[in-house]
């Protein structure tokens, strides 16, 4: 794989400032930020969620289970940050393996602060890492998430328009990348829906996450009711699976 060590790269948009760091660059302040602004702003569990999670809480995460679920492997891991006068409003943790013939890249976790939604945060919060050396060697990217925004935001920045995924070539190589995966809740997390031949059936992982769906599923409505959704239905405690094929030069990185 890419050697990224000790590298990094940042740019402005707006009044954005974009930053992305190599795993071993990430000190544990960054981390307990993030672990911060995703207790903060990721979202609530469901009433149906397992004791002893309480249903309405909030979903909290600590910087220890950040690192070891989001970036397991540091030295195949970055971090993508987006500040907003010095502010840490955005975070994208993303993670790779090797997979066939070069390397499956994964965004493990998405999060924006919910004053600075909808503004393409988390578009060029991935494209920074598209930026990254990190990148050089990722021929499949993709992302769990239920949340229709992240799984758009990763489809805007490779295929295009959403409503025209190669839902094949998802099918095709979903349950052998999860397979060989490093962070323990996509390796455990098995394809569900078309995945097995249910016709009608949504483009999902059984992750057992069970978190409240209501802000997704608005979303979610107005991208059905756009004919821009091909991934089916949101189901309890599952979450979108969407694989993109990465174009050769794909990766535009910074020069000194």
């Amino acid at each position: 794989m890419v050697d990224t060590s000790g590298t990094a790269a940042e740019f402005a948009l707006n009044d954005f400032h974009y930053q992305v760091l190599h795993g071993p660059d990430v000190d544990e302040e960054q981390l307990k930020a993030c672990a911060i602004l995703f207790s903060k702003n990721y979202g609530v569990w469901a009433a149906n969620v397992p004791a002893p999670l309480k249903p309405g809480a909030r979903v909290r995460m600590s910087a220890a289970k950040l690192r070891q679920e989001c970036m397991p492997d540091l030295d195949n891991s970055c971090l993508s940050l987006c500040f907003l006068h010095g502010e840490l409003v955005g975070h994208a943790c993303a993670t790779k393996w090797l997979y066939d013939e070069g390397c499956a890249g994964w965004i493990t976790q998405l999060v924006v602060d919910a004053r600075y939604r909808r503004r393409h945060v988390a578009t060029e919060m991935i494209r920074m890492l598209k930026r990254h050396p990190w990148f050089k060697d990722v021929t499949i990217m993709g992302i769990a998430s239920s949340h229709p925004a992240a799984c758009n935001a990763l489809c805007n920045l490779f295929d295009g328009k959403v409503r025209e995924i190669d839902l094949a070539f998802i099918k095709q190589h979903a349950a052998s990348v999860l397979g060989c995966s490093t962070p323990r809740f996509l390796k455990n997390a098995p394809v569900r829906g078309a995945f097995l031949g249910i016709p009608g059936g949504s483009y999902s992982a059984d992750t057992s996450f069970f978190v409240d769906h209501a802000e997704p599923l608005e979303i979610l409505q107005t991208y059905v009711a756009e004919e821009k959704w091909p991934f089916g239905e949101l189901l309890d405690g599952h979450e979108f699976l969407v694989l993109l094929s990465v174009p050769e030069g794909s990766c535009c990185v910074e020069q000194a």
